[in-house]
């Protein structure tokens, strides 16, 4: 699999590091290696005090990680956009929703998958154009759009393809509870975190 591939590759390049690095001392060097599926091979390694490992986007996941087979499911995504639902095009040509997240929101990056995101338990709904502003949704398969269960002015989570993206572009994120329930568009927020900009 992708992240047993992504494992065995960070394992490997730090067996040979540390072979190569047996001749220097490297007590005053630091050493950044890793990626999103490597925090999951951690265990296995003996990890000097000067190595440290990138956690990616361990703290949320996104599409990027499910396609790869980091996080199980959805359910184990952290990092949503909240969208709202601003148009119906009910022609036969679109037959399709517009909401007010597009690129400035997500960014534009792609996956295996397709699209440039998804919807929150909706995976027969294909975000299928987006600009700057506002992203296009529609029904796969030529079906037609429950445009009922989408009025306008109802809300929607969007899943990112790469959260680190989509998150360096908000100043707050907004922290829900889900309790006993399901993560949904009515979950109580909890807390609010503004991220760090910038490099230290």
């Amino acid at each position: 699999t992708i992240v047993q591939d992504d494992h065995d590759v960070i394992l490997e390049f730090l067996k040979l590091l540390a072979d190569h690095l047996k001749t220097f001392d490297t007590s005053s060097l630091d050493i950044s290696v890793g990626s999103t599926p490597s925090m999951f091979c951690h265990e296995k390694l003996s990890i000097p005090n000067n190595v440290e490992l990138h956690p990616g986007n361990y703290v949320f996941f996104d599409r990027q990680q499910l396609y790869t087979g980091v996080c199980a499911n959805e359910s184990s995504i952290a990092g949503f956009v909240l969208t709202r639902v601003i148009g119906h095009y009910k022609d036969s040509d679109r037959n399709a929703i517009m909401v007010d997240a597009g690129a400035t929101a997500l960014t534009k990056e792609v996956t295996p998958q397709g699209d440039m995101c998804a919807v929150f338990g909706r995976p027969e709904l294909e975000c299928y154009r987006m600009s700057q502003e506002v992203t296009m949704i529609r029904c796969g398969g030529d079906a037609p759009f429950p445009f009922e269960e989408f009025p306008l002015g109802s809300t929607m989570l969007l899943l990112p393809n790469h959260s680190c993206l989509a998150a360096a572009c908000f100043d707050v994120y907004h922290v829900v509870d889900e309790g006993e329930g399901l993560f949904s568009t009515d979950s109580e927020i909890v807390d609010t975190w503004k991220p760090a900009r910038g490099w230290a």
